[in-house]
């Protein structure tokens, strides 16, 4: 079966929802898929005079799918493309468009501090401070009407 290929540079850790590319070096052209391939971890051939070593990222348009590759040459022209399928790419706009509780972010303003997640670890200071009410001048005392005031929170 017959691809069409964008092979492409990416500069990005892997980890990235948005990939960054080298701009104008972008290649198009065409490649051998075999129907019995896995379609998560493609194995693709292509014939071509340019150099694929410096690429690592390719984009298959019929399965609309977004792929790591690491490129094998196998004589001056014939290259072999093994892939691996970039998830977060091939699926960026519906995880853009999702609704979520995000329990860790990179950016400081974007934490929310009411969740517990054990990640933001706050400070407890104990602070007791007695104070004697009396009642016409005289301590009051257990056993009699006493108050007891708790304060939590600060």
């Amino acid at each position: 079966m017959s691809v069409n290929l964008k092979i492409r540079k990416c500069t990005s850790e892997e980890i990235r929802l948005t990939k960054t590319f080298v701009a104008n070096v972008d290649v198009n052209m065409e490649g051998v898929f075999r129907e019995n391939e896995d379609l998560l971890n493609p194995i693709i051939t292509v014939e071509t005079s340019t150099n694929l070593s410096d690429f690592n990222y390719v984009e298959i348009t019929q399965f609309g799918r977004s792929y790591f590759m690491w490129p094998e040459v196998i004589n001056n022209k014939l290259w072999r493309l093994h892939c691996r399928v970039d998830v977060l790419s091939t699926y960026a706009a519906g995880i853009k468009n999702s609704d979520a509780l995000v329990k860790r972010t990179e950016a400081n303003s974007k934490i929310n501090f009411y969740i517990n997640d054990g990640a933001l670890y706050t400070e407890q200071r104990e602070k007791i401070t007695y104070h004697q009410f009396k009642k016409d001048n005289i301590a009051a005392s257990f056993g009699t009407d006493t108050y007891y005031l708790i304060v939590a929170g600060g």
